[in-house]
């Protein structure tokens, strides 16, 4: 695997998604407040352009990695970079974080009404301007919340149920959703050459080779479901993980049960995961990876 180079994502780069499935037709304050976290069983796909040539364009996915001090802890992946971001909603805001620093910004302050400012705790002045102002993006059209971010006159685009769907700043940087997509939540690892992929009907599709590591969409009883019904059965021979972690700027250190360091790993080598608890990755028998900014998870 190539070294991946850790960059500090801006706050606004941030995604905020909610379930909720109602919204204002009109800019008037919500009864109730909704919920603005992202979907855990969802993966998000934003393409990001950092001026007005479109040959700059790359795109970022959003995926979950677990529970972490209260909140939800949120891998931001591009072709180069990857940021760790912690999503925590009470009553009264919905503040975006890094987790191994000081650094974090209200996104979003209760109720929503238009006309209302508040400092995001970053030195910049945040402010609604709307609550049903229509974006079209390559993901839909949506009726969305707009936010003036007060830096680079930036204007950040809520949409219920979606969440940040569009942002863009005067110069030229612009963050749009492409594409929402259902999320696996593991893979299954094959450990010999053999094993059969079976069709939604219960016919053989493929022999699987020792080595392969297929997407977990769903579990049953005694098979994996890999995707629109196809399945492997569970065996001594199929392995469930959750994914897999990497040390990109510093050796990987796991730890033993009691707490003492247990071994290092080299830079890239990789570790499969079991879990994610209490801001550390499980990686078997109570042997455990804290959270940190260096460590890559891909599912």
């Amino acid at each position: 695997m190539k070294n991946k180079k850790i960059v500090t994502i801006l706050l606004f780069f941030t995604l905020i998604f909610t379930s909720f499935s109602a919204f204002l037709s009109t800019d008037q304050a919500s009864a109730a407040t909704p919920s603005f976290l992202m979907d855990t069983k969802k993966i998000y796909t934003h393409s990001i352009q950092y001026d007005n040539s479109k040959k700059k364009q790359v795109l970022m996915t959003v995926s979950f990695t677990g529970e972490m001090n209260k909140g939800h802890l949120w891998n931001y992946q591009g072709r180069d970079f990857f940021s760790n971001q912690l999503i925590i909603q009470n009553n009264e805001s919905l503040t975006i974080s890094d987790p191994f620093n000081n650094e974090s910004s209200k996104e979003l302050v209760f109720p929503l009404t238009v006309g209302k400012t508040w400092d995001n705790g970053d030195g910049d002045k945040f402010k609604i301007l709307s609550l049903n102002t229509s974006v079209k993006t390559e993901a839909g059209t949506f009726n969305t919340v707009a936010v003036d971010n007060g830096a680079d006159n930036g204007i950040s685009y809520y949409a219920p149920g979606v969440g940040l769907v569009k942002y863009r700043d005067n110069t030229g940087f612009t963050q749009e959703l492409t594409k929402i997509s259902n999320a696996h939540y593991g893979r299954v690892l094959i450990k010999q050459t053999g094993i059969k992929q079976y069709t939604p009907k219960g016919a053989v599709h493929k022999t699987l080779k020792k080595g392969e590591a297929l997407k977990v969409f769903k579990e049953n009883a005694d098979s994996y479901d890999v995707g629109n019904g196809y399945y492997v059965k569970k065996e001594k021979n199929t392995l469930f993980f959750t994914g897999t972690i990497y040390g990109t700027e510093a050796p990987l250190s796991v730890y033993s049960p009691n707490g003492k360091l247990f071994k290092k790993f080299a830079i890239d080598e990789p570790v499969r995961a079991y879990g994610f608890k209490d801001g550390k990755f499980q990686v078997g028998g109570g042997y455990y990876v804290p959270a940190a900014d260096h460590i890559l998870y891909e599912r």
